[in-house]
């Protein structure tokens, strides 16, 4: 809600302080509420009792007027004739005497007789149980419409003839009267029950609801009447009634009127809280700016902080924050300090502190002119000079060279990039003058390194790039320049500048990666069969399970394509399985037509040592009645050698043939020749193509021949592709032959056609019998 502390602090402290005046305010209320409203009480109660004294003594008055007249003998004498004339004379006489309001006789029969000594109206019954129930009976009468408290005093002549009454109305000027004899301004109000409650106006529901509620009680105590008029304590003290009617005496005092005496002292508190307040509030925002200044001053530096400037802090205080500022001064120096170290660290190598890849690419970012080459150099065969002289003198190597470089080409963008390869930027008019430079490079770095004492010589490649006509970022100039370093390596040139079209789109092959699966199951990837011909039995009597794919947008794409990719990026087992299990299938097809032809499946080196694949492909194995053979390449052969020989034995044992592919175009090994259990030696297509043409490969070719049957093993010639060769192979000795004299890779229903070719089967036989 509140975004600064000085205003939050402000607030707090300023409601903090009204909470607590409320706090006293509502306890001094309700304590002079409560002492006043016990005052009233009592002076209601005395009140009371003050006008139960007062009444007592004017019935008193009233009562010894009455009986005067009762005891006049005219007077009785005159009720008991009922002399009207004579007892209203008596009576007009004793309303004089003694102040009453309304006199009249209440003879025996129970006739009124009033001031006019008209005797016809009868009294109410109420009175007359009263005056049958007691001798002199006093109390409230209703006459006339109006509540009169009224003294009776029987009238003898001798016997009892009726009654003297003396009644004085309960008015406004006696009630005035009562409320002068009270210490408190209260209200004094005779009430008089009536078909619809108790007094009238708009207070009527209330009073009468209070009354019923007082009377009720058998003893009137002051309390609490809630009126529209307003909030009063009042007190409902019952009247005694001489004719039946309900009345009694309301007693009230305004809370209003009660509590106005200390409104002056609530106003002055009042103003005292709301100097009090201002002062609270004034002075919390004076002291909560000196605490937020200093805050304010530490945010800044913070933020300033955030973007590498690092500035210090200064709080003129003593007490807690300008300690803060001392500790930030302090963390921001130690972050100074550590962010200084890594960024030496993130743009320079540890090794050899020379400024690395990273710190490279920021150079070449911030200057990058049409003109700009960039060279990485790298020392060949340096993997065997490490493992030769040790990592930490291969660093000091890298480390000299940069040095020598920094010396050769001053102030240029240098870096190491990798751990055998330098990079430096450099102008250059075109091309040849970009190779001519690196040449020159090269003169100065190729000499002798003396480490420790001994002397090193290196011999230096190096790979050249520049910015291409589109924008390209430096990370991608520099993969350019160490692509073409592995170029000038493959080559086997000092310097190379970067051959696009060789490199060709690695990011599009990759992407085959992603499409093989879906080729596996549309059908774009499928089996062609290429059969081998066999010169002992005169017949085909087995093929090559060999895989093509067709791309529904690139057409046919090359096995030496796809093939070495799927073993780089690990597709190749899936591959593998793939074929195995087609070639199984198609393999008894070929059986059901006629055919039961032994099936040869290219297994990659890479799955040799897979011990999971090695015990799918012996389940597969085993489902087959016919003859599977498994082709491996030597080069897969040397790599692990141990666990090749391991898996091949398993492999013979369980019946599967051994052939070992492209014999003769890897580093061809005598030894491990001789402990392959192979059945089958292939004869590389390089050998093969140049057989009639080269009396060393003929030579090379036959030597082979009597090697591998010397050993045990069949061989089979790859690549005839001429009916000359052919009948060399089959002079030397070879037994089968391969290629596309004999037939092309073929899908299955071609390969079945072939088969069934009689003519094409003569045309080897023929071949065979000119040659010899």
């Amino acid at each position: 809600m509140f975004r600064q502390l000085r205003v939050k602090l402000t607030v707090l402290y300023g409601a903090l302080f009204c909470v607590a005046l409320l706090i006293i305010g509502a306890t001094a209320y309700a304590v002079v509420a409560s002492n006043t409203q016990r005052g009233v009480r009592d002076q209601l109660a005395s009140a009371g009792a003050v006008f139960d004294r007062m009444s007592e003594l004017r019935l008193q008055q009233l009562r010894a007027g009455a009986q005067r007249s009762a005891d006049d003998l005219g007077f009785r004498q005159a009720v008991a004739s009922r002399d009207g004339a004579t007892i209203g004379a008596a009576l007009s006489a004793l309303k004089t005497s003694v102040g009453a309001d309304a006199v009249f006789v209440v003879t025996a029969e129970g006739l009124m007789i009033g001031e006019d000594g008209a005797g016809n109206a009868s009294v109410s019954p109420g009175l007359q149980v009263a005056l049958g129930r007691e001798a002199a009976p006093s109390g409230i009468i209703m006459h006339a419409g109006e509540l009169h408290l009224a003294a009776t005093t029987p009238i003898y002549a001798p016997n009892l003839v009726g009654w003297v009454i003396v009644g004085e109305e309960i008015d406004q000027p006696e009630m005035r009267g009562l409320e002068r004899l009270s210490a408190i301004p209260l209200q004094a109000s005779p009430l008089a029950h009536d078909s619809e409650g108790w007094g009238g106006g708009a207070d009527r529901a209330a009073l009468t609801a209070f009354v019923d509620q007082s009377l009720q009680s058998t003893q009137a105590r002051p309390g609490l009447l809630d009126a529209p008029s307003g909030r009063a304590i009042a007190l409902v003290k019952p009247l005694r009634s001489l004719d039946g009617t309900r009345s009694a005496l309301l007693l009230r005092y305004p809370l209003s009127s009660a509590l106005s005496p200390y409104r002056t002292l609530f106003n002055t508190l009042i103003l005292i809280g709301l100097a009090g307040l201002g002062l609270i509030v004034f002075g919390t925002w004076l002291l909560a700016g000196d605490i937020t200044k200093p805050l304010h001053t530490l945010e800044e530096a913070a933020r300033r902080l955030t973007q590498g400037v690092y500035e210090p802090v200064v709080v003129r205080t003593k007490d807690e924050l300008s300690r803060l500022a001392e500790s930030f001064n302090a963390m921001t120096g130690a972050i100074r300090e550590r962010e200084q170290k890594i960024t030496h660290l993130a743009y320079h190598d540890a090794e050899t502190r020379l400024p690395n890849r990273l710190a490279l690419e920021r150079r070449l970012a911030a200057t990058q002119p049409k003109r700009l080459f960039l060279a990485a150099i790298g020392i060949d065969r340096f993997a065997h000079i490490r493992g030769a002289i040790g990592y930490a003198h291969a660093s000091g190597i890298i480390r000299r060279l940069g040095a020598r470089l920094a010396r050769l080409v001053p102030n240029a963008p240098m870096a190491r990039l990798s751990s055998e390869a330098l990079g430096v930027a450099f102008l250059a008019d075109d091309e040849a003058d970009a190779r001519k430079r690196c040449l020159a490079l090269i003169a100065n770095l190729e000499q002798s390194i003396s480490l420790d004492g001994q002397v090193v010589d290196v011999n230096i490649s190096i790979g050249v790039a520049w910015p291409r006509a589109e924008k390209e970022t430096p990370a991608e100039m520099i993969e350019r320049a160490s692509i073409a370093l592995d170029q000038a390596h493959a080559s086997r040139v000092n310097v190379a500048l970067f051959d696009e079209a060789a490199y060709g789109d690695p990011a599009r092959n990759l992407s085959l990666m992603g499409e093989m699966r879906k080729g596996l199951s549309n059908g774009d990837i499928f089996l062609a069969h290429q059969a081998k011909y066999n010169f002992r039995t005169n017949s085909i009597d087995s093929v090559e399970a060999l895989v093509r794919w067709k791309h529904p947008t690139r057409g046919m794409i090359a096995p030496d394509l796809f093939v070495p990719m799927a073993e780089e990026t690990g597709q190749v087992r899936a591959l593998t399985e793939w074929v195995l299990t087609n070639a199984i299938a198609e393999q008894k097809k070929l059986a059901e037509a006629g055919f039961p032809l032994a099936v040869s499946i290219n297994i990659s080196g890479r799955l040799l040592a897979d011990p999971d694949f090695m015990e799918r492909a012996l389940r597969a194995v085993k489902s087959t009645p016919h003859q599977l053979c498994f082709e491996i390449t030597e080069t897969a052969v040397i790599e692990d050698p141990k666990q090749a020989l391991r898996n091949i034995e398993v492999l013979a044992a369980n019946g599967v043939r051994v052939s070992i592919d492209d014999y003769g175009s890897g580093l061809s090994s005598l030894g491990y020749l001789k402990q392959l259990p192979a059945h089958e030696l292939k004869i590389d297509k390089v050998f093969i193509q140049s057989l009639t043409n080269s009396q060393r490969d003929a030579l090379l070719v036959r030597s082979t021949i009597d090697l591998a049957h010397g050993l045990g093993m069949k061989v089979t010639a790859e690549g005839v592709e001429n009916p000359a060769a052919f009948s060399l192979l089959a002079a030397m000795g070879c037994d089968m032959a391969q290629g596309y004299l004999i037939a092309r890779p073929a899908p299955l229903a071609d390969l079945i056609t072939l088969l069934n070719d009689d003519k094409r089967l003569e045309y080897y036989r023929k071949a065979l019998r000119t040659a010899s």
